[in-house]
């Protein structure tokens, strides 16, 4: 695998644990791996097999999607975009059908002839 996408992945499980409000040693306790494992995969050391990257997803509560998205088309993201991106999924999954159709029409008009 890529450095880029270990480094993607590690980036957005960091980031998604931190919006979590969870520590390492936390989210090792609820995947049952070490600290040092979710240190290494957060540092984009270790790229986590299917099995550890679907105890991820469901310890920090996201789809498993939302860990493989950079999968399919690869890319490399900083950490702050991880985190930005792992909160407005947070957000995006808090709010009514309704005001995600509202949020939804005001990214579209922000992007405007960009999007």
């Amino acid at each position: 695998m890529p450095d880029d996408l270990k480094s993607t992945i590690g980036a957005r499980v960091q980031a998604m644990r931190s919006v979590a409000g969870m520590t390492q040693e936390g989210l090792a306790a609820k995947i049952d791996r070490t600290p040092e494992s979710v240190s290494n995969i957060e540092r984009g050391k270790q790229l986590p097999g299917l099995d550890t990257l679907s105890d991820l997803a469901t310890a920090l509560n996201v789809p498993l999607v939302t860990l493989l998205a950079d999968l399919v088309a690869p890319r490399s993201i900083s950490a702050e975009r991880a985190s930005m991106e792992a909160r407005l999924d947070q957000i995006c999954r808090q709010l009514t059908d309704a005001d995600l159709r509202i949020a939804l029409r005001q990214i579209e008009a922000f992007l405007g002839p960009r999007g």
